[in-house]
């Protein structure tokens, strides 16, 4: 996350491991660890374009594993390359405020 957090802004474009990336998205969709992630998508179903990750019921959330990665941890900027009926949801759970 931190790594992405300083490359995004510095236009250093670098997509971690898909396997990595995965095991972290399905460890932030099971637990509110460091930040509240579970919670963000709750009522949610989330699916990668990119990998096999999938997980939860509800309006459908679709992008890359990273940007879905990203935006459970609060990062708003990802929020944009999502797209789907729960899109907008996701987008809101993570807007500062």
């Amino acid at each position: 996350m931190h790594g992405q957090d300083i490359r995004r802004p510095l236009e250093l474009v670098r997509t971690p491991p898909l396997g990595t990336v995965t095991e972290v998205a399905l460890f932030y969709a099971r637990r509110n660890f460091a930040v509240a992630s579970r919670t963000a998508v709750a009522g949610l179903r989330l699916e990668a374009t990119d990998g096999p990750f999938a997980t939860g019921e509800g309006p459908l959330v679709s992008g890359t594993t990273l940007a879905l990665t990203m935006a459970m941890a609060g990062r708003p900027t990802y929020c944009d390359e999502l797209t789907g009926p729960g899109a907008s949801i996701i987008r809101a759970r993570c807007s500062p405020g």
